[in-house]
């Protein structure tokens, strides 16, 4: 009898000890993915190419692989350039999101199942990925949080008058009561804007807007310009300055927005460089507003009559390449930026292969063609003023215009002697372009292709005179 007894627990004594010497990081593995076996359902159709935000509760999740179950609460936010015909068909179901990676692995580990995570997702042809954004742990789904907008009112364009109920410092959100709706602006398609009194909604797009944003204060009344861009989102847009109201302080009733956009049938099918300053943007949506100061280029495909008539003017653009994004994070209002510009037939331009911040437009810095000189093919002399080493291009003053070939079409190629003009095709000729410095006197072959345009191509690289 003591010898069984005796067996049992030394038998029990060798499973703890095995037990105890069993490595951290095993037990960590066992804790990181014991829980990732929630069920999931099927995704809807509706939410195919789905681009947007969620929140819901955390089912299971699988912190080495980077993968986690969600139950769904809510779809706050959809993008412009999601796709999905029915975001909101996901709301009550069980999905697996995948490819969490880097820092976000740590909201992972340190929240439980149960508890409520908001998060960016796309779906990504196969399902629902993690594209790296956001990804954060936030106090359990209560429907105000994430208010419904009325159908009536979507669309909506105009300014309204509202009492701030919350703030979201991270995500630079507001959710607000609103009290009165002022006016309707252009662009605006709500059948019932008055749909929204006495109701709640997210507004949205503070991010280049951040001290505006801490000014603003729980429980105070603003009259602000917003703007409805996605409709199946609830989440609205700021597109204007916020003004506070104090106790009994009646609204201005005046609009408070940006010029609109100004595209005539003359700039139409406009394909070319534009420079100008910065009115507003939307990193978050790629897109901004400029004021035209310059057209420096008009590209062969161009399709515009009067591309210059852009100049003094404000204008739209959208769909920033993820790769130009930067550049618009650091621009600020009122700054300078030189982009490359399509317009396909719409009132809102498209953005080419450059977008950068750019110094502000001096006299000089784009000079014009003179009419009797376009079209000209040949070579000409002249001294190197300026390198632009973002473009590739130089701007040399013309001393001598030394050959004119069969194929130039100008009237009067001497009229540029004296003048300044932009050179520029470099691209492929950059050994030619870094050996030549400002105040070199260079000989180059030219033409200039496109009449519309101020700059000359070159075709043959540049000798340099004053070696």
């Amino acid at each position: 009898m003591k010898l069984r007894f005796l067996s049992v627990a030394i038998l029990s004594f060798c499973s703890i000890v095995a037990y105890a010497d069993e490595p951290p990081a095993a037990k960590q593995s066992a804790a990181n993915s014991s829980d990732a076996t929630a069920s999931t359902d099927a995704l809807p159709e509706g939410i195919r190419n789905f681009n947007g935000m969620l929140v819901g509760r955390l089912m299971s999740k699988d912190v080495e692989k980077g993968s986690f179950v969600v139950s769904v609460d809510a779809v706050p936010r959809v993008w412009r350039n999601s796709k999905a015909t029915s975001p909101k068909s996901i709301v009550g179901k069980s999905v697996a999101v995948k490819g969490v990676f880097g820092r976000f692995l740590d909201v992972l580990v340190t929240t439980r199942q149960g508890e409520t995570i908001e998060f960016e997702c796309k779906y990504d042809g196969e399902g629902l990925a993690f594209p790296g954004e956001l990804l954060r742990k936030v106090a359990a789904y209560d429907a105000s949080d994430y208010p419904v907008l009325p159908e009536d009112f979507r669309g909506f364009r105009g300014t309204v008058v509202a009492e701030i109920n919350k703030k979201d410092p991270e995500t630079f959100e507001l959710i607000m009561n609103v009290e009165k709706v002022i006016s309707t602006g252009e662009g605006n398609s709500a059948s019932r804007p008055e749909s929204i009194l006495g109701k709640s909604m997210m507004l949205a797009g503070f991010w280049n807007r951040k001290d505006e944003y801490h000014k603003l204060k729980t429980g105070e009344r603003i009259q602000v310009e917003i703007q409805h861009l996605e409709s199946q989102s609830d989440h609205l847009n700021v597109a204007g300055t916020p003004r506070t109201l104090g106790p009994g302080e009646q609204p201005k009733m005046e609009r408070e927005s940006a010029p609109e956009a100004n595209m005539t049938a003359g700039t139409k099918g406009f394909r070319g460089m534009l420079v100008g300053r910065l009115v507003k943007k939307d990193v978050e949506r790629g897109t901004f507003t400029i004021t035209v100061d310059a057209v420096p280029r008009v590209w062969n495909n161009n399709q515009a009559s009067a591309p210059k008539s852009l100049i003094g003017k404000n204008v739209d653009a959208e769909r920033v390449p993820a790769s130009l994004l930067d550049a618009l994070v650091v621009t600020r209002i009122g700054d300078t930026i030189e982009f490359g510009a399509l317009s396909d037939g719409g009132e809102i331009l498209r953005v080419g292969e450059v977008l950068r911040k750019a110094e502000p437009v001096k006299p000089g810095d784009f000079p014009e063609l003179p009419d009797e000189f376009r079209g000209f093919n040949g070579v000409l002399v002249g001294k190197v003023l300026k390198k632009n080493m973002h473009l590739w291009e130089l701007i040399v003053e013309v001393s001598e215009i030394k050959k004119a070939t069969e194929k130039s079409g100008s009237k009067d190629a001497n009229s540029i002697v004296g003048k300044s003009v932009m050179l520029s095709g470099f691209w492929n000729k950059q050994d030619a372009y870094q050996s030549v410095a400002v105040g070199d006197t260079i000989e180059a072959m030219v033409e200039h292709p496109q009449l519309l345009s101020d700059h000359l191509t070159i075709m043959e690289g540049v000798k340099k005179l004053n070696d």
